[in-house]
């Protein structure tokens, strides 16, 4: 985006990069997903942060949005503690994957994981006193008017 090689971006983490304007044009949530036989697939009462913190978590790679979304939530809720991985995998289907196989929990994109959670291939874990919602964002350089497409496009949505 700051480079000029494109006119639109879109950012789902917490921290928006200096000199881009922006403009919220969803909302999502993060959720921790496990395989119908992990055992919290079974649970009555919430996981607290300090258990999911303390668990090794199939995880996006470092620097993505949803993880960096994550460890924001998470913050000093842990107890000072970062979420430590099982894995660590650069695309939101090689989680899905990792997670239904049984890897262990992970955490996700509910707009990611909706088919899944649907089907039942994944079930939904609660967290006990954790906000995990997230704005996406349309961001473009601060120093410059959107072409009319990127405009346009931007309006639609």
């Amino acid at each position: 985006m700051l480079s000029g090689r494109a006119d639109l971006g879109f950012v789902e983490g917490p921290e928006l990069p200096g000199g881009l304007r922006s403009k919220q044009v969803a909302d999502d949530e993060l959720v921790v997903v496990v395989c119908p036989t992990h055992p919290w697939a079974r649970r009555r009462r919430p996981v607290e942060v300090i258990e999911l913190v303390a668990t090794p978590l199939v995880l996006r790679e470092p620097g993505s949005g949803t993880r960096e979304a994550f460890q924001a939530a998470v913050g000093t809720k842990g107890a000072g503690n970062a979420p430590s991985s099982v894995l660590e995998l650069g695309s939101t289907a090689a989680v899905k994957a990792a997670v239904a196989g049984g890897f262990g929990p992970g955490v996700m994109s509910r707009l990611a994981v909706e088919a899944e959670l649907a089907s039942g291939a994944l079930v939904s874990v609660a967290v006990e006193d954790l906000d995990l919602h997230r704005r996406l964002m349309a961001v473009w350089p601060s120093g410059s008017s959107l072409s009319p497409m990127a405009g346009a496009f931007l309006k639609t949505l």
